[in-house]
């Protein structure tokens, strides 16, 4: 049997915000993954809102306009808020790991992930999946009788002391 979580690597040697047609092919595999093959956990479908995103004063190019807002979400990160506008910067090593959500997900029993629930502070339970060894972490949250995906992203020095922390103060 295949070590899929061990072979998981980048999608792309280098990837800009600029690459349309590379960021156009990782939205193709997010579309794939989460809405014409949906799965379950815990016979709860892993579901995505389907809105387009809708381009904003937020410092990202045109063509983002052709992705789902959840894509674009995974794929940037908060970077300013300025006179209320938040203004959000292409992260390429979380466009890079698209790929990487559903197999983590499906894997959830390796004992390589680290799954936790934790209450947040406005009283929702997220659950988290935490690949260390590959410092990528999966984001859901029971929206019943689904999970919804709310994010992704790599764990990286600056944050990996918070999310230790969470998991040791998570729900047992």
């Amino acid at each position: 049997m295949p070590d899929v979580l061990g072979s998981l690597q980048p999608y792309f040697d280098s990837l800009s915000e600029h690459d349309e047609e590379k960021i156009t092919e990782l939205h193709a595999i997010f579309q794939d993954d989460f809405l014409d093959n949906p799965f379950y956990i815990e016979n709860k479908q892993v579901i995505i809102k389907r809105h387009p995103y809708r381009p904003k004063k937020d410092g990202l190019p045109n063509h983002f306009a052709h992705y789902f807002e959840k894509f674009v979400h995974v794929v940037t990160r908060t970077k300013d808020k300025k006179r209320g506008i938040q203004t959000r910067e292409f992260r390429s090593e979380r466009a890079n790991r698209i790929h990487w959500i559903k197999p983590i997900l499906e894997q959830r029993d390796d004992p390589r992930i680290s799954h936790f629930s934790f209450l947040e502070s406005d009283k929702s339970i997220r659950e988290y999946f935490w690949y260390k060894a590959k410092r990528f972490m999966v984001v859901l949250e029971e929206v019943s009788p689904d999970y919804m995906l709310i994010t992704c992203f790599c764990v990286d020095k600056k944050n990996f002391k918070y999310f230790e922390r969470k998991e040791a103060n998570a729900l047992k």
